[in-house]
């Protein structure tokens, strides 16, 4: 139980962190991920039973904080986005390996869809540290990528 409250006191530190002054991926990235956590609070099984299938609500929330996570990855200028995208696909995965393998062993399910949370919330405390750096070196961060398609072509002169 210390570790549950370890870990969110991690999580609302680095996500408060990251509201109050990352950019607008980090901005994006704390938000879905507390509202993850919320959504998993409150969609998960009963104690006893929990993790012994596969945690549907876990799963559609996961998912869904994928997708946005995905979405910020594609878009941003940072590179933290990359890793925590990747890490948490990995939690994902094994909501899948799940659905294919039901005699998974219940505490290797628990110990893959819970553990990368937390390299996930210190990527995002790095990432948003290093746009704090990046504004005082600089005076300005771009937060999105520029666009790669025909929109970013310049006009023909013909």
């Amino acid at each position: 139980m210390l570790r549950i409250w370890i870990f969110l006191i991690l999580l609302l530190g680095t996500c408060g962190y990251a509201l109050w002054r990352g950019g607008a991926p980090e901005r994006i990235a704390a938000g879905a991920m507390l509202a993850a956590t919320a959504g998993s609070a409150i969609f998960r099984s009963e104690v006893d039973t929990r993790f012994l299938d596969v945690e549907v609500g876990l799963f559609i929330i996961d998912l869904l904080l994928l997708a946005i996570l995905f979405a910020v990855m594609l878009r941003a200028d940072r590179g933290w986005p990359i890793l925590v995208s990747a890490l948490h696909l990995c939690t994902v995965g094994a909501h899948v390996v799940r659905l294919i393998d039901p005699e998974m062993i219940r505490v290797t399910y628990v110990v893959m869809a819970t553990a990368w949370s937390w390299p996930m919330v210190i990527a995002l405390g790095i990432g948003t540290w290093r746009h704090c750096s990046r504004l005082r070196a600089r005076g300005y961060d771009r937060a999105w990528s520029a666009p790669i398609g025909p929109e970013a072509w310049p006009a023909s002169a013909g």
